[in-house]
């Protein structure tokens, strides 16, 4: 594991020199940076930590045109060293660098007073005094000031060991295992092809691994990788500098601000629910354009603060932003947000939600107290928001995490609360689950149940209504809704299930004494109509379902009934008359003694029962039901 330490500070105040006496290390790996003699792109130099890991030092740019390329930077960084010369101390760079540290909420840092080498001791107080101000205001009140020298090695030692003691505090645990990589840098070596960088945010990489490149989609197979510039062996994690060589990939399309992910679990969205905290003197408007910077990326996008006016300076809201492009990023990610023109920072904050909806004046209140309850951990709130906003639809509890960037752990823990206080149900969805609003299922419940007390008022003789019809009268539930529906009130004893049908408890499964003797009338007048069948027309329509249904009548065709017994002789008239042999229909016609047309239905009602086996123009008999 990995300890990144982001250095700031004003161009020119010795951090890149701060660092050669620290590691040994140039971090200035540009021919035009060595010229010039100020750092344009991140350097990374290493040191190694008593317990075999290894402290990172990122040497941001401190000139203001690549200030950019500092929000980059410290992205990843988990703790600063502030870097302030003594000779001209805290200057504009240092001010804009400090608040990017708080905005991307990196919460500890050092300072390092360089050059002391260069000014009396009156001087570095009174350079000191205006650093500690500087940190007061900035929420960094405390933070230790080391005064040093590069050029004669003065105060080094001291402050190797108060980065050494900073970084074995520094807690990089991931969360849950899952990957995670911002790229920073992408190149390409003879006879390797591309390669990407970038700290490892989450989780872990071995060589072999199938990784997912956003935005797009592709995934790629881990073929080399160096982890801390190959101070490292073994698996790159949470913390660490890794190079990896992806089988495929072209150098156009990976670039600055893209990510490696495991697969399936990030996504790049246009649109964010954030809450953020404006610097004083920079308000923000209403659609202002403005330059949006998360992890390693930069966009533009239109700010719309959720309250519906202009935010003020110094003041933190709700915010969301419409992107331009994708964002690889998810809830909990810092961003930090600069002007268009002239190009200076005007606050920052973290993402709360991803890939929301614009606001509109009708949803407004909704959204806000929405990401309220976000931005103050109330995740069982968060929930039946939700599900007031898609009753029917359900909550996956593994999208939702996805969405505000939990753990699916943490939301499990919230829907199960929400669940034993009554409020909401868990219901199978296949191989996962779904929240609903206990208010919308019961209401489900409640129409299920009037249809089948409805049905069994019309037709009492009925064991109950077709489990086919269900969907029909829950129209526009999901199927798994309709399912889950079913099988709770099955559990709970509202319902009953008798073969292919629904009824509800209580609904007399068996026939009174007055219903079995009408019933024993009709089988008696529909045996004594013979092969030729009864017709049902002057039947009962509920008697006649009740019959169907427990198998008393079988139908010849629509309104045509014989019975089971019926049917048994005719079985036994083709065996006597035919035994093994074949027969045509007109055989079994004269045999029977009823029309052609009727004989067709005979037929047809015999081979369906298996009693007869037809073969073209012939049949044979086939088994009987007894």
């Amino acid at each position: 594991m990995g300890v990144v330490a982001g250095t700031a500070g004003h161009v020119d105040h010795g951090k890149s020199s701060l660092m050669r006496r620290l590691t040994g290390v140039d971090p200035d790996r540009l021919e035009e940076e060595k010229l010039r003699g100020i750092t344009i792109e991140l350097g990374y130099v290493f040191m190694p930590l008593p317990d075999g890991g290894v402290l990172a030092f990122i040497d941001v740019p401190g000139h203001e045109r690549f200030v950019r390329q500092m929000v980059a930077g410290v992205a990843t960084v988990d703790f600063f060293l502030l870097v302030v010369a003594a000779d001209e101390g805290v200057m504009p760079q240092t001010r804009e660098h400090l608040d990017i540290l708080r905005l991307l909420g990196v919460k500890r840092g050092l300072v390092a007073l360089t050059k002391c080498d260069l000014v009396d001791a009156d001087l570095q107080d009174l350079a000191e005094a205006e650093i500690e101000e500087l940190l007061a205001a900035g929420g960094y009140a405390g933070s230790r000031i080391y005064r040093v020298s590069s050029l004669t090695g003065a105060g080094m030692e001291e402050l190797r060991s108060a980065l050494i003691e900073m970084a074995v505090l520094t807690d990089r645990s991931s969360t849950d295992g899952r990957f995670r990589l911002s790229i920073d840098r992408v190149f390409t070596l003879q006879g390797h092809g591309t390669i990407v960088a970038g700290t490892v945010l989450a989780g872990a990489v071995n060589q072999g691994d199938t990784l997912e490149l956003l935005p797009g989609g592709r995934q790629f197979r881990v073929r080399e990788m160096r982890v801390n510039e190959g101070r490292t062996r073994g698996a790159g994690t949470s913390g660490d500098r890794v190079a990896l060589n992806l089988v495929g990939l072209e150098r156009e399309e990976a670039h600055r601000g893209s990510c490696l992910a495991t697969p399936g679990w990030l996504s790049a969205p246009t649109a964010l629910d954030t809450e953020m905290t404006l610097l004083p003197g920079c308000p923000l408007r209403m659609r202002q354009r403005v330059r949006f910077h998360c992890g390693t990326a930069e966009v533009m996008a239109r700010a719309i603060p959720m309250e519906g006016s202009d935010l003020a300076p110094g003041e933190t809201g709700y915010v969301h932003f419409q992107l331009e492009e994708p964002v690889v990023s998810m809830p909990g990610d810092r961003f930090v947000i600069r002007r268009f023109s002239p190009v200076t920072t005007i606050g920052g904050g973290v993402i709360l939600e991803s890939d929301t909806a614009k606001v509109r004046l009708r949803n407004r209140d909704d959204r806000i107290r929405r990401v309220e309850m976000l931005a103050g951990g109330d995740l069982g709130g968060f929930l039946m928001e939700r599900l007031k906003a898609r009753p029917s639809g359900g909550l996956s509890i593994s999208e939702a995490a996805r969405e505000v960037g939990r753990t699916p752990e943490e939301m499990n823990e919230a829907a199960a609360a929400l669940v034993s206080s009554g409020a909401a149900l868990l219901v199978k969805d296949g191989s996962s689950e779904r929240l609903v609003p206990m208010e919308h299922f019961q209401t489900a419940s409640g129409t299920i149940v009037s249809a089948l007390r409805a049905y069994h008022a019309e037709r009492p003789l009925s064991r109950g209504l077709p489990t086919a019809s269900v969907p029909k009268i829950l129209s526009g539930l999901p199927q798994w809704y309709v399912k889950g529906l079913m099988a709770k009130l099955s559990e709970d004893g509202t319902i009953v299930k008798v073969g292919e049908r629904v009824a509800l408890s209580g609904h007399p499964a068996e026939l009174t004494a007055a219903q079995l003797e009408e019933i024993e009338t009709r089988l008696s007048e529909i045996d004594s109509a013979g092969f030729a069948g009864f017709e049902a027309a002057y039947m009962d329509a509920a008697v006649l379902d009740s019959l169907l249904e427990r198998g008393l009548v079988l139908e010849l065709e629509k309104g045509i009934v014989c019975t089971p017994a019926m049917a048994r002789k005719a079985h036994g008239l083709l065996a006597e008359r035919f035994g093994d042999g074949e027969f045509r229909l007109g055989e079994m016609r004269e045999l029977m003694g009823i029309s052609r047309r009727t004989a067709v239905l005979w037929a047809g009602l015999l081979d369906g029962m298996g009693m007869t086996v037809r073969n073209g123009e012939l049949r044979t008999v086939g088994r009987s039901e007894e």
